[in-house]
């Protein structure tokens, strides 16, 4: 991971009751792959993510949407990580994420923390 140093920005259209799971998977693999965690205002952060996620209704399943952006210090978006993962069942249109297990936020933030693992390892600071 070289000398990479990664703050993570709020997450973008998701409740926090669905994000929660995800937030501590992702911590859990940033320890594991000894990532560097910094909190905002850290002068040494060399890379952002931003999430933005939407979770959409329709015939009996839920679609959960992510998009996860890198940027670098200047605010330049350096590499993108996105997908979907389905949940069947009938949602409540109104409150879509509702019908989302912490099992497929959980899979999410396992998904991108590999993705960005090897992004990091592949183009190191």
């Amino acid at each position: 991971l070289g000398n990479a140093r990664v703050r993570f920005a709020p997450i973008v259209g998701s409740t926090v009751e669905a994000v929660t799971p995800m937030s501590r998977r992702i911590s859990l693999r940033a320890r594991e792959a000894g990532m560097v965690i910094v909190a905002a205002g850290d002068p040494g952060q060399t890379h952002l993510v931003k999430g933005y996620f939407s979770a959409l209704a329709d015939a009996g399943q839920t679609t959960v949407i992510y998009v996860w952006d890198i940027l670098d210090g200047a605010g330049d978006r350096m590499h993108r990580i996105q997908g979907q993962e389905t949940v069947q069942g009938e949602p409540d249109p109104a409150a879509p994420w509702n019908a989302v297990p912490a099992e497929v936020m959980e899979r999410i933030g396992d998904r991108m923390m590999g993705e960005l693992t090897a992004w990091l390892v592949a183009h190191p600071v």
